[in-house]
């Protein structure tokens, strides 16, 4: 490279030999001990004074569900999500080059279990788990997580701070809180004092680092920035070089701390361990950290920082060696929010899945992928590959239909490419595939970009679309867009309660109706949870590709039976189930499924209510015996939202 010019060059070029030095002494490591830190260290001596610090470490993982929603019929159905404590083990590791001793209470797995197995516990008393715990053990620190992101935190029901509220109380050990909720409400827990330490983002060198500070004043790691607490009342933070965390190494010792093959028994990873097989003990995966895409709607970015990392293959395949042969584990679920990755990234997870072939022919192993995959990774030599390692099934990121909001929302496919894709899968039958969707984006979409999503997930002609209603993750996100409101992303209305009903408001059209609405109106939020209602049953039941002829409608049927689990006391997807089977010729099946759809029916005015919006109740009146019948009955629905569905 040649630079013109006098002065200007020799400047340039020392700024050139400073970078080139700068990033030398970065790649080695070396310590920028000018950073100043002065003040976490002060306040870990004040800990180190007060808490009389041992060398006993207690992480708890949070639960997974909100009470306003629980439902005891579907955790003793095993429908509750139950995942593993993966960040933990991962924080585990980091330390395990330290004299400590390290105890992980997942206290959802525990919740679970004994509502399942004890008739008599009291599940308003929850935090007992965590008091006998605490009793027995005698941790002085304590780290607490949770692994997914609610609106109102600070009710008192919520777990994750009812959880730092008890320790609070407890005042008997150092209490450091971390992942998506708590990076997200640094300021608020801070203030509150419901933590000491608030250790932002991705925590495996951020840990280290504070534990130097706490165990014993002596920093041994690299100073890392993130790590936020209360001194002097204000909130303060770490000083350092940006952190990166290195991906490499397996999880098989950490996983002697957690009773992973009992996890099938409490609960499950999504409907596709379900399908999988409910007896099928499973566990969670992770090849890649982060996403190349930067979506607008997404956190991952925020939480993981930008683009792409991988482990090698061989540290993943040796922790499924050990899950497969040492503890009985058939189903994985992958927890990449990008797991096919880019070209670069494209031979380790061939590698894993070459690995997983060679073990499925002996164990019959299976796995899914929950996460959106990127639409514009897939090739027919991938999806063979997928298909030949016992791929259950996935979901592809969409989100919108709408051009404009493609854009708007910076999602990195189009629509164009996204109609390849979706032809390419229909040649892969034996996989179930669904796509994500999304509506309500942003709290400023409009009906008719909407109505583009609704069609286009009909287009694409995939065995499920997956629509869910836009709400925030992020007070950064949200404050740039809608000022101070903020709530939780991708919220299914149907979860919002036990019953899994959406109460209909004066004022607000519901049913088939939703298609009057103008295509210009911003629809408001209960306006948009009918909207929700009327696409996913229009387009997963009544328009769904396996219940019409030519379909596979044992596929449906299983993954409705999986569903419905969690929905018990949903009527249309027992029956839709029931017509499954129908089609198949399985009598029995199709009978038991009818007999669910009546006594769901039953006394229930808001479910017959629905049922005669949509002009179901005559098919419960008069069930189809075969195909052909199915198909009769059916046709006068599809009719009716032909314009929207062709």
């Amino acid at each position: 490279m040649f630079i013109r010019g006098g002065k200007k060059r020799e400047k340039v070029a020392e700024g050139l030999i400073l970078m080139i030095k700068t990033n030398i002494k970065n790649d080695l490591g070396v310590q920028n001990q000018s950073v100043d830190n002065a003040k976490l260290a002060e306040f870990t001596a004040r800990l180190r004074k007060k808490y009389l610090l041992n060398n006993k470490v207690l992480f708890v993982q949070s639960l997974q569900f909100l009470f306003e929603s629980l439902n005891i019929e579907v955790i003793k159905n095993r429908g509750y999500y139950a995942y593993p404590p993966a960040g933990l083990q991962h924080l585990t590791k980091a330390l395990s080059g330290r004299n400590l001793e390290i105890r992980i209470l997942d206290m959802n797995y525990q919740f679970l279990k004994r509502v399942i197995r004890d008739d008599s516990f009291n599940y308003q008393s929850w935090l007992d788990i965590l008091d006998d715990c605490l009793n027995e053990y005698r941790p002085s620190i304590v780290g607490v997580t949770a692994i997914s992101v609610y609106a109102d935190v600070f009710k008192p029901t919520f777990p994750l701070t009812s959880i730092l509220k008890r320790l609070h109380d407890r005042d008997d050990c150092v209490v450091i809180a971390g992942g998506p909720t708590a990076t997200n409400e640094t300021e608020n827990y801070l203030k509150g004092d419901f933590c000491h330490f608030i250790v932002e983002g991705e925590g495996e060198n951020k840990i280290n680092f504070l534990f130097d500070h706490l165990l014993d004043g002596k920093q041994i790691h690299k100073p890392t920035p993130g790590i936020y607490f209360k001194f002097n009342g204000k909130i303060e933070h770490t000083n350092g070089e940006k952190d990166r965390v290195t991906l490499q190494g397996n999880l098989v010792e950490t996983y002697k701390l957690i009773p992973i093959e009992d996890y099938h028994k409490v609960g499950c990873s999504n409907p596709f361990s379900r399908m999988a097989g409910q007896d099928k003990p499973f566990t969670g995966i992770q090849l890649n950290r982060g996403c190349r895409a930067n979506c607008k709607f997404c956190d991952v970015t925020k939480f993981m920082g930008m683009g792409l990392r991988q482990y090698p293959a061989n540290d993943i395949l040796d922790d499924i060696h050990y899950l497969v042969k040492e503890r009985g584990i058939r189903h994985f679920e992958i927890l990449d929010d990008d797991f096919l990755g880019t070209p670069g990234f494209k031979g380790g997870v061939i590698e894993l899945l070459k690995g997983i072939v060679n073990l499925r022919q002996q164990y019959g192993i299976t796995w899914s992928a929950g996460n959106g995959l990127i639409a514009a990774s897939l090739s027919e030599e991938m999806l063979c590959l997928m298909r030949d390692s016992g791929c259950v099934g996935f979901r592809i990121g969409i989100e919108s239909g709408n051009a404009e909001m493609q854009k708007k929302m910076k999602k990195p496919a189009s629509l164009p490419l996204l109609r390849r894709a979706g032809k390419m899968l229909q040649k892969f039958p034996e996989i179930f595939v669904a796509g994500n969707y999304i509506i309500g984006f942003f709290g400023t979409e409009t009906f008719g970009q909407m109505l583009d999503t609704f069609r286009f997930s009909c287009e694409m002609n995939l065995d499920g679309a997956n629509f869910t209603v836009f709400q925030f993750t992020s007070k950064t996100t949200a404050k740039e867009t809608l000022g101070d409101r903020r709530t939780a992303a991708e919220f299914v209305p149907s979860k919002d309660n036990s019953k899994g009903e959406i109460t209909e408001m004066e004022g607000i059209i519901s049913g088939p109706e939703i298609f009057t609405l103008p295509k210009d109106c911003v629809p408001s939020p209960e306006q948009v949870k009918q909207i929700w209602f009327t696409f996913n049953l229009v387009g997963n039941y009544i328009h769904n590709k396996n219940i019409k002829p030519g379909g596979r409608p044992e596929k449906l049927a299983s993954w409705l039976e999986a569903v419905q689990l969690v929905y018990p006391s949903n009527p249309y997807m027992s029956l839709f189930a029931g017509l499954s089977h129908a089609m198949l010729g399985n009598k029995k099946s199709a009978q038991k499924h009818l007999e669910a759809t009546k006594k769901n029916l039953y006394g229930s005015e808001y479910w017959n209510g629905r049922f005669a919006q949509f002009d179901l109740t005559n098919i419960v009146a008069n069930f189809p015996q075969n195909a052909d019948e199915v198909q009769k009955a059916l046709d006068p629905l599809r009719k009716r939202y032909s314009e929207w569905t062709v």
